[in-house]
């Protein structure tokens, strides 16, 4: 777990590292970090692993990586673009947070990219060139304010950050039908993804949710493979994975406690699953996720 450790001492913890230039980035092992991160490509093709799930990565495509997602860049390595870095306070001077499990985040607009439906965040925001180029500009603008550094920079720094996430709230086809700007996703992936956001915690039964979505079970199995590389039951341990990391890191909970939240019987059964899909114990994880930063009070 990578904490936030910006390349200079600043009065708003805010960083832009150009892709091209953040070569160690293409260069290590999936991993996840304690802050927000917007990767967003300029130019070049390659792919980006997120949570799991594994995209083009092309012009105009924007991922939202809220604190806990695991992400691999490596086949990045002819992508340019930025990456924008910050923790709480670079959207709210008045909040200071480390890593927050996503129910846990702050109420109001700005911090509504980074709520549930989480497994939808793994799906890249795609610009188009007009909104492309205008995104790109407001980005520079943020970086010369934190270089610079002239009076009031973290001011205007935090408005720009503001702006640009007000923008893709307003195109994250997660939250459209909330902000007024379109109808709720329908398409399989978009319904099936929020489905398990709103029951991960439930004993997982394929009948009830292909129930729920109004499939049948072989179609759902079928098609959600087809499309994402994966069956519902296995987004399902996903989910739990990725909330079983911010509650590891962020909280005092006992390791059966956090399984029992998950919706799992048996302590045994979560930490079989956790070891199976990180390498190490839930322990483990959460030990060297205090050494690097321990726990809000």
């Amino acid at each position: 777990m990578l904490t936030y450790v910006p390349g200079s001492a600043s009065a708003v913890s805010i960083e832009v590292q150009g892709l091209s230039q953040s070569r160690h980035m293409k260069r290590m092992e999936p991993h996840a970090h304690m802050f927000f991160e917007l990767v967003l490509v300029k130019s070049g093709r390659g792919r980006h692993v997120v949570d799991g799930l594994d995209h083009e990565a092309e012009p105009g495509m924007v991922f939202v990586l809220p604190p806990g997602s695991v992400h691999d860049m490596r086949a990045m390595e002819d992508v340019d673009g930025w990456s924008i870095l910050f923790e709480a306070d670079g959207i709210d001077a008045g909040l200071s947070l480390g890593l927050t499990p996503i129910d846990a985040l702050p109420g109001g607009f700005m911090f509504d990219l980074f709520r549930q439906p989480v497994l939808q965040m793994t799906r890249p925001i795609r610009l188009d060139s007009m909104e492309l180029a205008s995104f790109g500009a407001r980005i520079e603008q943020l970086s010369r304010e934190l270089v610079a550094r002239h009076p009031g920079y973290e001011h205007a720094a935090r408005a720009t950050l503001q702006l640009l996430l007000i923008d893709l709230t307003r195109l994250a086809p997660w939250l459209q039908g909330r902000t007024g700007t379109s109808t709720a996703p329908t398409d399989l992936v978009s319904r099936a993804f929020t489905d398990i956001d709103q029951h991960f915690r439930e004993p997982s039964a394929l009948t009830q949710a292909a129930a729920r979505l109004g499939y049948s079970v072989g179609h759902l199995t079928t098609r959600l493979r087809q499309l994402t590389g994966r069956t519902y039951g296995e987004w399902v341990i996903e989910r739990r994975m990725i909330e079983s990391r911010r509650l590891l890191s962020a909280t005092d909970h006992a390791i059966g406690e956090i399984a029992e939240a998950l919706g799992y019987v048996e302590v045994e059964s979560f930490i079989r699953r956790f070891r199976a899909r990180h390498g190490i114990t839930p322990s483990a994880w959460r030990d060297g996720a205090r050494a690097v930063h321990p726990p809000k009070s």
